[in-house]
């Protein structure tokens, strides 16, 4: 967890100084599924020491300390007696940790959160800056917390997703229904068609996060020998211009759809969520495949 904490952070600073955040007066970071916390106080702390710094400080950070600006972060997990002993612990640490908070709830279900309704409101979004991170939710809970960014128009997200269940018996049956595709001397084999399906179900989730108007970048966060599940998704605002053009959106639409043909898919969580076409029927339901 330690090392995991610690590649996510150093990722996360890689965007901090990219030019991806520009602190408003507020920041304010929601952690879905955040477990025992350990993510949640590693980036708040991160983000405390990057721009409240204060001003008599001799330190190499002294040119991103913003005078007045506050960070805000809460953790979403569904564990009420872990909420009360995690609240307790920012409770007596005090300090920057003050503005920390966890609440109980469900991964993308979630009322009271820091974001709110407000993401409507020109007023607040030129006023915050709002993150969503989420370290290993299982399977389509990925996808939820996802979701929960795009609808709340979150301007950073970091997910790391863990397990990719839902494509995989669509990607088996596809491939056992024919034999002659291109890739069926490679994923005859049930090894290769796991890692295909994580490879899959992460390229179509970055396909959406562009559609739904983010920058997006999929890269391995840390070494496998730390863990199998590597991969990093993040994903940065687009200026309004950029994301609204017509060409763009056809484009990556019609990669979507030819990405979820060539490998069987027909449903995908995210692509539910947002009511976006695979290219198959559109009746088919989320759980069952034909």
């Amino acid at each position: 967890k330690l090392v995991d904490n610690s590649s996510f952070i150093k990722s996360f600073k890689q965007i901090s100084t990219s030019g991806a955040v520009q602190a408003p007066p507020t920041i304010r970071v929601i952690d879905m599924g955040c477990g025992r916390g350990y993510l949640t106080f590693s980036l708040h702390s991160y983000l405390c020491n990057k721009f409240l710094m204060p001003e008599n400080e001799e330190t190499e950070q002294k040119a991103n300390f913003k005078p007045g600006l506050t960070v805000q972060t809460q953790g979403i997990d569904r564990r009420p007696k872990l909420i009360k002993e995690i609240n307790g612990i920012t409770d007596d640490l005090g300090g920057e940790f003050s503005s920390l908070r966890f609440i109980e709830g469900d991964i993308g279900n979630t009322g009271n959160t820091l974001f709110g309704d407000d993401s409507d409101s020109d007023s607040i979004a030129k006023s915050t800056l709002d993150i969503l991170i989420a370290l290993h939710a299982c399977d389509t809970a990925t996808d939820d917390s996802i979701w929960f960014a795009i609808q709340n128009d979150a301007d950073i997200i970091v997910t790391a997703p863990c397990c990719h269940h839902q494509l995989r018996q669509q990607i088996d049956r596809h491939f056992t229904k024919n034999p002659d595709h291109p890739l069926a001397d490679i994923l005859c084999h049930a090894i290769y068609r796991e890692r295909s399906t994580e490879t899959t179900t992460d390229a179509m989730r970055a396909l959406l996060l562009e559609i739904a108007g983010y920058n997006t970048q999929v890269f391995e966060f840390i070494g496998g020998e730390h863990t199998a599940k590597n991969v990093m998704i993040t994903a940065t605002k687009m200026e309004a211009k950029l994301a609204d053009d017509n060409e763009r959106l056809i484009k990556k639409r019609k990669r979507l759809i030819e990405l979820a043909n060539f490998y069987g898919v027909k449903q995908q969580k995210l692509a539910m969520l947002m009511g976006e076409n695979l290219g198959w029927d559109n009746s088919v339901k989320l759980g069952i495949v034909n």
